[in-house]
C-alpha cells in the first residue's frame, strides 16, 4: 500500500478560529443580525415616550397627594387658628353630653377612630359653606324638637401649647360650631351620617372613670 492511502485525512481548522465561533454563534441565534444591525437604534420617539410616561406618573402621584392632603383655608377662617391647632394636637379629647343626649362623658383620647374625626372636622371639603350663619349650635339645639347635640373638647395639659378648644355637634342635622362663639355650619350630606354613626358609637363606650382637666 501507498503511504498516501494509508494516511488519515485530518480536516484542516478554519484559518481564523474567532471567525468560525462567529459563524457558529449566528447559527445558533437566527436574530443575531438584527441585535448588531446599526441601523436599530433608540429614537427620538422612544426617548419622548418613556420621559412622558415618567412625567405623567409623576404628575398622579402629586395630584394624589393633593386629593388627600386635609385643606384647612375655609375651615381656618371659620374656627379660628387656635382651635384647628387644639384639633389637630389636643391629646386630651373629651366627648361631653348637651341638649338630646343622655350619656356619661366620654375620654376619647386612646380611642383608635379619633383620627378619622379630627379629619371630619379639619377638612373644608367635608362641609356646606353656603348653610353658615351666624347664630350658635345651642340656639339650634334649642330650637328643634329632634335635637341630638353633644360637645368636644379639646385640651392639651401637659404641654399646654393652646387653650382648651369646645365644639359643638347636633348630629341629626350635621350641624357644627365653636361653643363660645356665635357661628354654625352644616356639614355635608356624605360627612353627616359618617359623624353621627361614629359618635354614635363613642356615646355607647362605657366611661370608667370621667377625669376633666382644664
Amino acid at each position: 500500500m501507498s503511504d498516501a492511502s494509508s494516511t488519515s485525512t485530518i480536516p484542516s481548522a478554519p484559518e481564523n478560529s474567532s471567525e468560525g465561533l462567529a459563524e457558529r454563534s449566528t447559527a445558533g441565534d437566527l436574530h443575531a443580525d438584527k441585535y448588531n444591525d446599526p441601523r436599530a437604534h433608540f429614537g427620538w420617539k422612544a426617548w419622548a415616550s418613556m420621559f412622558a410616561i415618567i412625567i405623567g406618573g409623576a404628575v398622579f402621584a402629586l395630584s394624589s397627594i393633593y386629593v388627600r392632603r386635609t385643606r384647612l383655608e375655609e375651615t381656618t377662617r371659620f374656627w379660628g387658628p387656635e382651635t384647628i391647632t387644639a384639633i389637630q394636637l389636643g391629646d386630651h379629647v373629651m366627648l361631653l353630653p348637651r341638649e338630646g343626649s343622655d350619656f356619661d362623658p366620654v375620654e376619647l383620647t386612646a380611642f383608635p377612630g379619633l383620627g378619622h374625626l379630627r379629619r371630619a372636622l379639619l377638612d373644608e371639603r367635608h362641609y356646606e359653606w353656603s348653610t353658615q350663619s351666624e347664630a350658635g349650635v345651642d340656639d339650634f339645639c334649642a330650637d328643634i324638637d329632634d335635637a341630638q347635640c353633644v360637645r368636644l373638647e379639646f385640651s392639651d395639659p401637659s404641654l399646654q401649647r393652646f387653650e382648651t378648644a369646645q365644639v359643638d355637634i347636633e348630629l341629626n342635622h350635621g350641624v357644627v360650631g365653636p361653643a363660645d362663639q356665635s357661628r354654625r355650619v352644616e356639614v355635608n350630606e356624605r360627612v353627616r351620617p359618617a359623624l353621627k354613626h361614629q359618635i354614635g358609637l363613642l356615646m355607647r363606650v362605657k366611661q370608667k372613670r370621667y377625669d376633666r382637666r382644664d
